[in-house]
């Protein structure tokens, strides 16, 4: 009961602290406004990468079809598919499109034509590329499609199904765990102040234990994190046109609680605030230059070593759980970046108070 009182006091502690509160709040939000409003003027995404396309090119919507991809080469003859396959093998393309004879007579004949997509595992940058064909199909079909049927087209064959995440909310949920790590100094700031203003002091001598009272200030930061950073994804959605999925709503928990910990390991490390602003920019920069190539395909950067030092952070996790549909291992590998935070974190109360 120690535990729950003392939480929600610091709790409306935070609350009451515009200078905290304030900053978490608008920075992401302005943030991700932003990056939308820039990636938004692209007509391809930034999760675009280099495909290949095998077709009869002689065909009329065929021809059209790769008027509106804007690609002028990897397009191959169906006698070619060999071709494109060998370039899937060796990375230089993320995926292959293959569009069977009758691509042209289905859609004259007002039939949604079916197309394979063939990827590697790793392969996250033909959505753009998978939605563009879609929404040409169905322009150029010109009828209103039945809300009875499937309106899905394209059919992957390695991969079944893409993430439920896209576009404006890969970018949100991103930044939003990106932003944990860079708001943390001030997090931190804010458990030095408490013992500087010796009011850890004065929470040991009443009968609260070093335990009640580590864990309701990592409670309270846990909680705080969660819901501020739900309000504003929910905010956010309302202007980049993406919705809230279970994979958003755990992604964000999970990253509250690896930043959590986080906060708690580098306050102990750390002496001063500026030493703890130095680390948390570090960290976070470090970690997102890592993830950089996963996160965004078109830049064609595939290096094995950088992928693999990539997985140490919570970045890397973050957007492979935001490509594929919902993996609880990602979440569980979060949980356990997060452990080992809190367990280097964890120090005596009344040691950090002398120190």
């Amino acid at each position: 009961m120690n535990i729950i009182k003392l939480t929600f006091a610091n709790i409306k502690r935070y609350i009451k602290s515009p200078s905290i509160l304030l900053p978490i709040v608008l920075v992401p939000i302005v943030m991700i406004l932003s990056v939308n409003l820039v990636t938004s003027k692209s007509d391809k995404s930034v999760y675009y990468s280099k495909i290949a396309i095998v077709l009869n090119k002689s065909g009329e919507y065929e021809k059209k079809l790769i008027s509106k991809l804007d690609i002028n080469d990897n397009i191959f003859n169906l006698e070619e598919k060999d071709k494109a396959i060998n370039l899937l093998k060796s990375n230089e393309i993320s995926a292959v499109f293959v569009l069977n004879n009758d691509f042209s007579k289905d859609i004259s004949n007002l039939k949604k034509p079916v197309i394979d997509c063939i990827k590697v595992s790793e392969g996250g940058g033909s959505l753009w590329a998978e939605s563009t064909i879609e929404a040409f199909i169905n322009d150029s079909i010109k009828y209103k499609l039945d809300p009875n049927i499937d309106s899905s087209l394209i059919t992957s064959k390695i991969i079944p199904k893409e993430s439920d995440l896209a576009g404006g909310s890969v970018v949100s949920v991103f930044l939003i765990c990106y932003m944990m790590y860079i708001n943390a100094s001030m997090l931190c700031k804010d458990l030095l102040d408490l013992r500087t203003s010796n009011v850890l002091k004065r929470m040991l001598s009443t009968k609260n234990t070093d335990l009640d009272i580590m864990f309701s200030l990592f409670l309270s930061i846990f909680l705080l994190q969660s819901a501020i950073y739900m309000f504003v994804i929910l905010v956010t959605s309302l202007f980049v046109h993406s919705y809230i999925s279970l994979t958003m709503v755990l992604l964000i928990l999970a990253n509250s609680f690896v930043s959590t910990g986080f906060i708690m390991l580098i306050t102990r490390v750390c002496k001063d605030e500026g030493s703890i602003s130095i680390v948390s920019m570090f960290y976070a920069v470090i970690g997102l230059g890592l993830s950089f190539s996963s996160l965004i395909p078109s830049l064609d950067v595939n290096v094995p070593f950088l992928v693999n030092l990539s997985k140490l952070t919570p970045f890397y996790w973050v957007f492979d759980a935001m490509k594929h549909d919902i993996n609880f291992m990602n979440f569980s590998i979060l949980i356990l970046i997060g452990l080992v935070f809190v367990t280097a974190g964890s120090f005596r109360l009344r040691d950090f108070i002398k120190n």
